[in-house]
C-alpha cells in the first residue's frame, strides 16, 4: 500500500480541481459584492477575461518541457534516463505532464495557494504527485513557520514531507496565500453584472422601448392586459422591427437608452483590462479592441510575456519542487526557451555565430534541432576562424 493511500484511505486516483471544494459549498455565505453579485471559484470563469488570462498563463506554463539538472563546480548538467526520478516526466499514472502543472498553475491563479500530495515509497523517495483541491486543505501553523495540513476536514494533520504548499502572494504572518479572485471580487462581480445585463438586454430587448400612454382612465387589469398583449408581440429578438398595433386611443412614447449611453461597451471593455491587469497579462491578449505598440514585433512580445507574466510563477513553482522534493544541488527547469524558438533563418544565423567563435559545436547545435551527432566523432570538435589571433601577434 502506498502513502498515498494511507494517507487519504483511497487509491490514488487524480482529483480535479473544481469538482469539490469548500468555495462553491460555502458560497451561499460569502457576501456579495456592491454589483450585487456572489463570486467564487467557479462563477468567475463565466467571465471570458478571467477564463483566457488563467488558460493563457496555465496553458504557456504546462506546454513547457520540465528538465531535471545537476549543479557541480558552478556548472549545471541535465539529467537524464534512469538518473532522474519518473515522476519529473509523468507526475502520477493518472495524469500527463501537461494536465497535472496546469491544474497546479489554475489552483495558484485561482486560490493562491496549490497543495501537491507526494507519494514515496519505502526509502522515502518521491515516486507520484496529487494536485489536491485548494478549498480541501486547511493550513495549520506549527513552531516556527512550520505548517501541517487537514485534507477534508479529517481530524490527521499531514506534515511538509507529505504535502508540499506553494502559495501565491504571500503576506507576513499569513501561511496562505492571497487569492486573486478574492482580491479581485468587486472587479469581477462588476464584470459578471454588466455580462448580465447585456444577455439579459438582447433577450428581453424591442426596438419600441418606451411607455404606452392611454387617454383615459384603464382599470389595473385592462392596463395589465395591453402591457402584456405588447411585450407579447414585440419583446425579444425574433419579434424587433415588428409593426405595433395599439387600440382605444392608446399610443406609445419611445425612449431610446443605447448601450452606448449607459456606458456599457466602456464599462466592459474596461473589465477586460482590469482583470489582465490583475494577471499582469498585456491587455491586448485578452481585448481585441487594443492595439500593442510595445516592441518591434511578435518575439518580443512573446519574450515580454514570458518575462513578466509566467516567470514568476514558473520561479515559484520550480523552486518549491526543487528546495522540498529534490536532492541537495539538483532542481527542476520549465524550458522556457521552447517558447521563444526564433523563425528558422534567424536560429540558423545564430547557430552560425555560435559555432564560429568556438563556444559551441555541431553536434550541440544538431542537438537543439533534434538532429543526431555527426559520425566518427565529426561534430563534437570545437572550431574558430583561421584569422583569429591574440592582439599583438601576427595571424597564422
Amino acid at each position: 500500500m502506498s502513502i498515498f493511500t494511507r494517507m487519504f484511505g483511497r487509491q490514488s486516483t487524480p482529483l480535479d480541481l473544481f469538482a469539490t471544494g469548500q468555495d462553491n459549498r460555502l458560497s451561499v455565505f460569502r457576501p456579495r459584492t456592491h454589483s450585487g453579485r456572489s463570486v467564487t471559484r467557479e462563477n468567475s470563469l463565466q467571465l471570458v477575461a478571467v477564463y483566457a488570462c488563467q488558460s493563457l498563463i496555465a496553458d504557456g506554463i504546462s506546454m513547457l518541457p520540465v528538465d531535471h539538472l545537476t549543479k557541480a563546480n558552478g556548472i549545471r548538467k541535465k539529467l537524464e534516463g534512469r538518473r532522474s526520478p519518473a515522476w519529473i516526466q509523468q507526475p502520477n499514472p493518472h495524469q500527463t505532464t501537461y494536465e497535472f502543472w496546469h491544474r497546479v498553475v489554475t489552483s495558484l491563479l485561482s486560490d493562491g495557494n496549490a497543495f501537491i500530495a507526494t507519494d514515496r515509497d519505502s526509502n522515502g523517495d518521491v515516486t507520484a504527485l496529487f494536485c489536491l483541491h485548494p478549498q480541501d486543505v486547511d493550513i495549520v501553523d506549527g513552531p516556527v513557520g512550520a505548517k501541517q495540513f487537514r485534507v477534508g476536514g479529517e481530524s490527521r494533520l499531514f506534515d511538509t514531507s507529505q504535502i508540499l504548499h506553494i502559495p501565491a502572494f504571500a503576506v507576513p504572518g499569513k501561511a496562505r496565500g492571497l487569492s486573486p479572485l478574492d482580491v479581485a471580487r468587486e472587479a469581477i462581480g462588476l464584470g459578471l453584472t454588466a455580462q448580465e445585463f447585456g444577455t439579459r438586454f438582447f433577450e428581453q430587448g424591442t426596438t419600441m422601448t418606451g411607455v404606452i400612454e392611454h387617454p383615459g382612465s384603464p382599470r389595473p387589469d385592462e392596463a395589465r392586459l395591453l402591457r402584456d398583449m405588447f411585450r407579447k408581440t414585440h419583446s425579444g429578438v425574433k419579434n424587433s422591427h415588428s409593426v405595433g398595433v395599439l387600440t382605444g386611443g392608446a399610443s406609445f412614447k419611445p425612449i431610446t437608452i443605447a448601450p452606448e449611453q449607459a456606458q456599457f461597451l466602456e464599462t466592459r471593455r474596461f473589465q477586460k483590462s482590469e482583470i489582465a491587469l490583475l494577471y499582469r497579462i498585456p491587455a491586448y491578449l485578452v481585448d481585441s479592441t487594443v492595439t500593442s505598440s510595445w516592441g518591434s514585433g511578435v518575439e518580443e512580445q512573446n519574450k515580454f510575456f514570458i518575462d513578466q507574466t509566467l516567470m514568476p510563477w514558473i520561479v515559484r513553482i520550480e523552486q518549491a519542487v526543487s528546495t522540498f522534493l529534490l536532492p541537495r544541488g539538483e532542481s527542476i527547469r520549465f524550458n522556457a526557451d521552447a517558447r521563444l524558438r526564433a523563425k528558422t533563418k534567424d536560429r540558423y544565423e545564430a547557430y552560425a555565430v555560435a559555432i564560429n567563435n568556438g563556444f559551441m559545436s555541431r553536434d550541440e547545435v544538431r542537438a537543439l534541432e533534434d538532429l543526431p551527432p555527426l559520425p566518427a566523432g565529426q561534430g563534437a570538435v570545437f572550431v574558430q576562424p583561421l584569422n583569429m589571433a591574440l592582439i599583438g601577434e601576427k595571424a597564422a
